[in-house]
């Protein structure tokens, strides 16, 4: 198995409600904001999002979730989300994000061909503005949806732990995450860049602990049926019991210190 370090981060939309952003920055380095949808709406809390993110700090990119029948309405998409943050512009450093979903899908059956054409019409006007643009999608999307979106950096939604074969800018590892300034579940992602891909070496992990080797734990001992809470990151004490019950039951020190052992038999 092999993964990546990278910067923490987290993407927001109004589904998430009011953010105290001073709380956030603690935790995280950026947020990836969604400007709108479609053709003609903004999110309603964009404006709220960004200007709260970039006064605490945090580096910002942005999202637009495209509802479109041809790649001439993605164009229409794309001129509507530029309107959107124009105002941003020189403080979005972490791209702008062509996100066409399932929903997108139901509303707009596409052929692989024509879904392919879309977003990257997207895309191609977002980068004709002087915008860096990406696609955000997942490994079923790369699978059997998509031909060929070769030359365009990939946000993946890859839960469970990082596949190879991928080479993405960002991945989004969680969708029941949490930080602190947030409420309920949170996004959260990793921003690798051009990192290569290094061998895994997880570290020495235990109560107190925070960071991605405490959220691949988190999320490992969840796809065994230990509960652990919230897969937050912080190994705190459900996280501590959950271990030492997993130990317990696989002939381990029950001493709640995650090292190679521990490690060799969760992965």
């Amino acid at each position: 198995m092999a993964e990546h370090t990278g910067k923490q981060g987290i993407d927001v939309s109004y589904h998430n409600g009011t953010i105290d952003w001073k709380k956030v920055r603690e935790s995280v380095e950026f947020a990836i904001i969604r400007a709108g949808y479609g053709r003609s709406k903004m999110d309603k809390c964009f404006i709220n999002n960004i200007t709260g993110a970039q006064k605490a700090g945090l580096e910002t990119g942005v999202y637009w979730f495209i509802y479109a029948k041809d790649a001439a309405q993605a164009v229409e998409n794309a001129k509507k989300c530029e309107e959107c943050i124009k105002d941003y512009k020189d403080k979005i450093t972490m791209g702008v994000w062509a996100d066409w979903e399932y929903s997108s899908d139901q509303r707009n059956p596409q052929t692989k061909e024509s879904r392919t054409k879309i977003v990257r019409a997207f895309c191609d006007y977002m980068k004709s503005r002087g915008y860096e643009a990406g696609i955000y999608t997942n490994l079923d999307y790369l699978k059997n949806k998509y031909d060929n979106i070769d030359g365009y950096p990939l946000w993946i939604a890859m839960y469970s732990s990082y596949k190879e074969g991928y080479n993405p800018v960002m991945r989004q590892y969680t969708s029941k995450g949490s930080v602190p300034g947030i409420s309920g579940n949170v996004d959260r992602n990793i921003y690798y860049g051009n990192q290569p891909v290094q061998p895994t070496q997880r570290g020495i992990v235990k109560m107190g602990s925070r960071g991605a080797d405490v959220i691949f734990l988190q999320q490992r001992l969840a796809a065994k049926g230990y509960g652990v809470g919230a897969v937050d990151g912080i190994f705190g004490i459900k996280t501590l019991e959950a271990v030492k019950i997993y130990q317990t039951e696989n002939g381990l020190a029950a001493d709640g210190i995650v090292g190679p052992k521990t490690w060799e038999t969760l992965e």
